[in-house]
């Protein structure tokens, strides 16, 4: 039998069961649905992700903490007190000048900076005042601008501020919210509101790499830091991070040498890379945790596509030992079988795929219109031509397994006995 003669007749008598293959098809598409729509979610965040790991700008710096070995609440794990461990609120371990120095006689260590901690309490450029975090920019950092610019080392009282506050401070839109000058209320160390002005040098779009408040320049957290925590000794000289720059020339084992060392000193070292893909790992996590369904779905499907052809064969038992006896070989035979599994497997994964891009792409264009409207450029799923091919050829390859065992059960019958069949 030729190849095509042998790809009609499988699609062929996919049809002398309608309903029998209808319903088999529609196991195999809720599971190519439920696997093209989280995997669809896992192309849209990656593609996000990547895209801010291209735009970070920064190659050669860490974001180094002190390892956080206490906790607000007893756990169990009894430890001797450590007179010099310096420590925050909640128990967050803090570090001083003397982690600074020690540092910078890491090999390859160029700089090391301090991350200050600043308490902004509101944000007002009239007569309405908002609630307000700020955070230290972090040098070089390429946040995503709605207008302005980044802030650089030499800004004095520059801010850059959220796309979320320019309509609320009463500016008409972000363009022109850039070069006027705003207040940041805090309290200081003797619990007294204080204000002072800063200038928007840009405002920035909503981003993973943005922490929710406002960019502050370090020469502004340094004046905010001095008046909150200068009249409390206990709060001198403590700082919640550092930023390190070390040598541009490190290669990836040199850059993983370094960790392992500020490891080994009792810090915690990582590059903006390092952090967002933290966040690529949960999501790779939940997705799996997602995909664990479909992969249910197409089981139970492969079960019915084994039920399917196997009362085909028996139904066709006569037909088989007829086309034995023309000549067929047990080839031809098994590949008719086969074939019409993997013809199940086809059209269950075809209409799983785009009905998953119709559903996918109707909620991506909401979710960018709503809840992720402030996160320009993240759409939540996407569907690359090449991966939905590669779902399709695998939902193809699990059926083409399942029908196995029917496929060869058929080409082994023996033309008599099957002629003989009742």
């Amino acid at each position: 039998m030729r190849a095509m003669d042998i790809l009609q007749t499988a699609q062929t008598n996919m049809l002398h069961a309608k309903l029998r293959s209808s319903l088999t098809v529609i196991a195999v598409f809720i599971g190519a649905l439920t696997i093209s729509l989280t995997n669809g979610v896992g192309n849209g965040v990656k593609s996000y992700v990547n895209k801010q790991l291209g735009n970070v700008g920064i190659k050669d710096t860490l974001i180094v903490q002190a390892k956080q070995d206490r906790g607000a609440a007893f756990t169990g794990d009894i430890k001797e007190y450590n007179p010099d461990k310096q420590v925050g609120q909640f128990n967050i371990i803090l570090m001083s000048s003397t982690d600074s120095t020690k540092m910078k006689t890491f090999t390859g260590v160029k700089d090391v900076t301090p991350q200050l901690v600043v308490q902004v309490a509101y944000i007002t450029a009239g007569d309405k005042k908002f609630e307000m975090t700020a955070n230290q920019y972090v040098d070089g950092l390429n946040l995503e601008l709605a207008a302005g610019q980044l802030l650089g080392s030499g800004s004095k009282d520059g801010i850059l501020l959220p796309v979320a506050y320019v309509t609320p401070l009463g500016f008409a839109s972000a363009g022109e919210a850039v070069g006027k000058k705003v207040t940041l209320g805090f309290t200081n160390a003797l619990g007294k509101i204080v204000e002072t002005e800063a200038t928007v040098v840009g405002v920035q779009q909503k981003s993973l790499l943005s922490a929710g408040g406002v960019s502050i320049s370090r020469t502004l957290a340094a004046t905010i830091n001095a008046q909150q925590g200068g009249a409390q000794p206990q709060m001198k000289d403590k700082y919640l991070a550092f930023t390190v720059t070390y040598d541009p020339s490190f290669s990836t084992k040199q850059v993983t040498a370094l960790k392992k060392q500020f490891d080994a000193a009792g810090y915690k070292a990582q590059t903006i890379e390092d952090q967002l893909g933290t966040v690529n790992s949960i999501i790779n996590s939940i997705l799996i945790a997602l995909n664990l369904f479909g992969a249910i779905a197409l089981l139970a499907a492969s079960f019915g596509i084994v039920n399917t052809l196997l009362m085909a064969v028996n139904e066709r038992t006569r037909e088989i030992g007829l086309m034995k006896a023309l000549g067929a070989h047990r080839r031809n035979i098994f590949a008719i079988f086969a074939l019409e599994a993997v013809g199940i497997g086809f059209w269950g994964a075809l209409l799983g795929v785009l009905v998953s891009m119709g559903i996918g792409t109707a909620f991506s264009n909401y979710a960018s219109s709503a809840f992720l409207k402030d996160f320009v450029g993240f759409k939540l799923l996407t569907f690359p031509l090449l991966p939905s091919v590669e779902i399709m050829l695998l939902i193809m390859g699990i059926a083409f397994v399942a029908g196995a065992l029917p496929s060869l059960k058929a080409s082994r019958l023996d033309p008599i006995d099957a002629l003989r069949y009742e």
